[in-house]
């Protein structure tokens, strides 16, 4: 048996969860959780390890209640994962979590604080002989459950990090892009590109993932480009849906979407150039519908005007 590295620790609310304490029912009872040592809470950000196939190592997770209230918490581990847009959520508790929601053992599921106190529960982490190596996600959760014909279960938790140990493979992915062009009234004005694309984290680390897409015509003309905001956790197993809409592109006919998803970090560790970047590309027409259709009523009025002229003409010579 072996204690938990020092590596572990932040207090992370979840994303259904602010990391401020939960203010949870109408008495303002509120509450927080954070790693912690038999004596009490630590100064760790969140439960971090690295960890082996087949060992147990144990810690505590420490439940503050900073309400005048005495409080009754619901205490489980949960699997971690990304949200559509990339936001950090924890499965439901109801929900199967295949890994640290089942790895992680708690020597109490319920505890009752006192106003103003905090209570230390140990847990245990045991990790089966067959974990593959890299990086598993999840949380210690404190929920209270309010209402009467409908529960609302509101939790806050403590984000937990589990490397085992072993080979690590960064690898990143892009689904086959969409694109769609909008012009504008304005004969002689560019238009807009939709461009969606989804990044899947095929490997077995978390990383931080920084988004790009180009849009140019043929030969490379008039290229608009755009770089995203660092994500700064794609958990393996995940995806992440982008849109993002590029201005100033002016309809040259076939134009082609380039997108791309670079690794920058995995646990505070560059990944920048040691990883090749994600990349996608489809082929949107942008036609110019409103300087075709300007043409075109130009020819009209021009061909009916020469035709008016012409019968004035032929009209006025067999006069």
């Amino acid at each position: 048996m072996r204690t938990l590295p020092a590596l572990c620790a932040l207090v992370a609310a979840l994303a259904l969860a602010p990391a401020a304490p939960a203010a949870a029912q109408p008495e303002r009872l509120t509450w927080s959780v954070t790693p912690a040592r038999a004596e009490g809470p630590d100064a760790r950000p969140r439960f971090e390890y690295t960890v082996e196939p087949g060992m147990r190592y144990d810690d505590h997770l420490a439940v503050r209640n900073l309400g005048g209230g005495e409080l009754t918490v619901d205490l489980y581990a949960a699997d971690a994962v990304n949200t559509d847009s990339g936001g950090f959520d924890l499965l439901a508790r109801d929900e199967h979590s295949p890994t640290l929601g089942a790895w992680v053992t708690l020597t109490r599921q319920q505890v009752v604080v006192a106003p103003r106190s905090t209570a230390v529960v140990p847990f245990s982490l045991t990790v089966p002989d067959d974990a593959e190596p890299g990086d598993h996600v999840g949380g210690l959760v404190a929920a209270v459950t309010t209402g009467g014909q409908v529960r609302v279960e509101r939790r806050v938790g403590a984000r937990l990090y589990a490397r085992v140990a072993g080979p690590v493979t960064p690898a990143l992915r892009i689904d086959p892009p969409a694109a769609a062009y909008r012009g504008t009234l304005n004969p002689a004005g560019p238009g807009e590109v939709d461009v969606t694309w989804t990044a899947v984290n095929d490997g077995n680390i978390r990383v931080a993932v920084r988004p790009s897409v180009r849009v140019h015509g043929p030969f490379g003309l008039t290229e608009v480009s755009w770089t995203g905001d660092t994500l700064p956790e794609l958990l393996p197993g995940n995806a992440v849906t982008l849109t993002r809409t590029l201005t100033g592109v002016w309809p040259l006919g076939p134009l082609t979407a380039h997108v791309e998803a670079e690794p920058v970090t995995s646990a505070d560790q560059p990944l920048a150039g040691a990883v090749d970047p994600a990349t996608a590309e489809t082929t949107v027409w942008a036609v110019p519908w409103t300087a075709l259709g300007a043409l075109l009523l130009l020819s009209g009025t021009l061909t009916a005007l020469w035709r008016v002229r012409r019968r004035t003409r032929a009209l006025t010579a067999s006069a």
